[in-house]
């Protein structure tokens, strides 16, 4: 299996990427590591680098990901890099056929707005076959400057732009906006860098 970061930007560095290979090597020995990334400096040497096929902003570079241009093969998770894994999450991967991303269980009492395009997924996790989504990547090319102005990141694209999507089974994460169950992945949705101990 390939186990994919993207650190594009300033806003997550290489302490971020080492830290959470160092967790998933201990859980994962056998996976290859991945790093989309325009600056591999002090970066682990097991993880490979890609550097990135175009310029984009922030988490649209996780779109990049799906491209066929990608040199990664066959199974694909990725996290984003303010996520703490604690356990193995095989038991959560049912489909690498489909592309699989997260609930957001933590939105269920939210009050969505249809103007802002509000959804109930999130992408901090996403599981699928390599070669087998290009589609989302030649959509969002296909007019991405109207994309990254219409939507608020790319949860919203998926979701609005009707990519095919399935969702991991309930108690793979604990979201820390409301931190109200025990799971093996805590995600803190960018508010909270787990490492550091700050809000962002």
């Amino acid at each position: 299996m390939n186990i994919i970061f993207v650190k594009v930007g300033d806003k997550y560095n290489h302490i971020h990427v080492n830290t959470l290979y160092k967790d998933l090597v201990k859980l994962y020995p056998n996976s290859q590591f991945w790093c989309y990334t325009e600056d591999p400096t002090n970066l682990n040497s097991q993880i490979k680098t890609i550097q990135p096929i175009c310029t984009l902003k922030k988490w649209w570079n996780k779109l990049a990901l799906f491209s066929d241009k990608m040199p990664f093969k066959g199974k694909c998770l990725f996290f984003d890099l303010d996520v703490h894994v604690k356990e193995k999450i095989d038991d959560y991967f049912e489909n690498f056929d489909q592309l699989t991303v997260l609930n957001s269980y933590w939105k269920e009492k939210k009050f969505f707005r249809p103007h802002s395009y509000d959804v109930t997924i999130n992408s901090s996790i996403i599981t699928w076959t390599a070669g087998q989504q290009n589609h989302v990547w030649q959509h969002f090319r296909s007019n991405y400057d109207y994309f990254m102005r219409k939507y608020a990141g790319i949860d919203r694209f998926l979701v609005h732009e009707k990519i095919k999507l399935s969702t991991f089974k309930d108690g793979i994460v604990n979201s820390m906006k409301i931190n109200d169950r025990k799971s093996p992945v805590d995600i803190y949705n960018g508010i909270y860098d787990v490492f550091t101990r700050k809000f962002i």
